[in-house]
This record gives C-alpha cells, structure tokens and sequence, in this order.
C-alpha cells in the first residue's frame, strides 16, 4: 500500500496536484511504518518479506522523486536527490556485510520523507511560494541523504580498520 500511494504521490506532483500530493505521501509514510508492526502482530516476518519491503521502499523514492523532480523541472537536483537516497541504502547494505551494525547518520527513509512532508505542507497552506519552498526542501532532502551515505562509508571504513589491528 505504501508503494501504491508514493506512485499516485509522484502522478500527483506531476499533474501539480500539491494538495492530493500531500495526502498521499502521508499515507505512504503511514503504510510505510505500519508494515513492518503488521508482521510483527501477525507474526508473519520473514527475510524475504524484509527484502521486498526493501526493494518497494526505493522504488517508492524514485517515483516521489521523480515525480517532485518532473514538478520543479529540476532534474540535475533530481538526479543528485535519487543518487543520494539510493546510497543511504547502498552503503548501509554493503557495510553491513562486512561490519555487524551501519545505521548511523540523520537521513534514513523516514527522515528524508519527513523533510518532504514539512516542506509540502508548507507549500500547500502557503507560508511560502510552493516551488520555491519544494525546492529547498527538495535541496536539503538531498544533502542529507548524500551527508548520511558520506558519514555511513566514512564510519565503515575506521572500524574496518580497528578490526584490522585487533
């Protein structure tokens, strides 16, 4: 359901719909939390059903950002935003093959969809012109995402060489 509501997110922002863009990026956040407790309760978790919730969860991103992206005609910004959301996964993925633990940084999924959110929000009751603001959001989303990936390979990369001392 997450997935469905970022792809309808995305179409929303393509048509300039902000209001309906909004309503559903709420909802995949939602959906997006409630997952994961849904698995747990029912005792349904499995490894595979953690990978595809993974895999729908960067497919979503691409489309809300590409969809932003589409809206702003910022597409060098979009590129940049989508290369950066997709390393915060990356390097998290790839770290923890080698090391037990990656999750440091500020700019997991949640927190990028939050900065999202705010900055859609304000745009649609119109504290600021709404391009401009989704552009700063969209600017900021971006940083944090490639800040995360920089910190996630900067922190593998000291206890990888601790582990070589020891």
């Amino acid at each position: 359901m997450g997935f469905v509501a970022s792809v309808i997110a995305a179409l929303s922002f393509y048509t300039s719909n902000l209001s309906l863009a909004l309503v559903f990026l709420i909802l995949a956040g939602f959906f997006d939390v409630m997952d994961g407790a849904v698995a747990r309760l029912l005792n349904r978790i499995s490894n595979f059903g953690a990978f595809f919730d993974s895999v729908l969860d960067r497919y979503s991103d691409a489309a809300v950002l590409i969809g932003l992206t589409l809206y702003l005609h910022a597409y060098l910004l979009g590129m940049f935003a989508l290369a950066g959301s997709f390393m915060v996964s990356y390097t998290r993925a790839r770290a923890e093959h080698y090391i037990t633990k990656c999750d440091v940084g500020i700019g997991e999924r949640a927190e990028r969809l939050i900065i999202l959110i705010i900055t859609l929000a304000a745009a649609v009751v119109g504290l600021y012109p709404a391009e401009k603001m989704l552009y700063y959001g969209f600017v900021l989303l971006t940083l944090i995402a490639f800040s995360t990936a920089i910190e996630r390979f900067t922190y593998t990369y000291l206890i990888m060489k601790r582990l070589e001392k020891e």
